[in-house]
């Protein structure tokens, strides 16, 4: 089960350690409150797209449970050296394609309970899993022809012709199709994160003081939030991630 999995593995190892079922849990509410307000989300913005964001919110970190990574967040979490291999869960994310196939009632059926929100629409694992992979927009999913079928592929260099490639789902693609709510798996990844670092019990206050979604994304960029979450990131990835250029791009395709 893949909650199950969730509740069992860690999603930060900062401040003694969150679980990962925590912070994807942190993340949805926060999108569930900004896809029910009319400040952030259009009136007619289509409930399959509601649906499927909200999903995708909560499995946006499905590559965390690849083994490797949860060494490194145990290792950060208890002060000990770090692997010598280093990996970006964005890039295990399918890993656990199969797994999430046979779990997306499950997960549905949870989130109803937790959130009082019912799931009408077909969700997308396709989209589900490029919501995962570009989250921190370093990734896209190439979709390519090996042995008469097209297997997804998580690719980085975008200007680089991939063999076999057949199409592509990549975060531009996204900010088009979920227009103006594509960013929001990233807006509230970002705020979950940052909730947890601040010892924040909920971002109401951001929440708000944002009067559209244009409004929220530059408080974000004024209040530290990429600052904190990358500072959190380099405990056990000391690696440029560019998140605030990735939050001045969301909110320069919004009104």
């Amino acid at each position: 089960m893949l909650v199950a999995e969730f509740k069992s593995n860690l999603g930060k190892s900062s401040r003694g350690g969150q679980t990962l079922y925590d912070h994807l849990m942190d993340c949805t509410r926060i999108a569930y409150k900004i896809l029910t307000d009319v400040r952030f989300a259009p009136a007619g913005y289509p409930k399959s797209k509601r649906d499927q964001l909200l999903f995708s919110t909560f499995i946006h970190d499905l590559g965390k449970l690849d083994e490797r990574f949860q060494a490194m967040l145990a290792a950060s979490r208890d002060d000990q050296p770090l692997p010598s291999k280093r990996v970006k869960h964005e890039a295990s994310t399918l890993d656990f394609e199969a797994r999430l196939r046979g779990n997306v009632t499950e997960v549905c059926a949870h989130l109803e309970q937790a959130l009082g929100y019912r799931f009408t629409e077909a969700i997308s694992v396709e989209d589900t899993l490029a919501f995962a992979v570009t989250h921190h927009g370093l990734f896209y999913l190439s979709f390519e022809a090996r042995e008469e079928q097209e297997v997804p592929r998580v690719r980085r260099e975008w200007t680089v012709f991939n063999y076999g490639e057949q199409r592509r789902i990549t975060l531009t693609d996204l900010l088009f199709e979920y227009h103006p709510l594509g960013g929001l798996v990233i807006i509230s990844d970002l705020l979950g994160s940052f909730s947890y670092e601040q010892g924040i019990e909920n971002t109401e206050d951001l929440l708000h003081r944002a009067g559209s979604l244009r409004e929220l994304v530059d408080l974000m960029l004024g209040a530290g939030v990429v600052e904190a979450v990358e500072g959190s990131i380099w405990a056990y990835d000391p690696r440029t991630y560019g998140l605030r250029e990735l939050l001045i791009l969301l909110g320069g395709g919004l009104n």
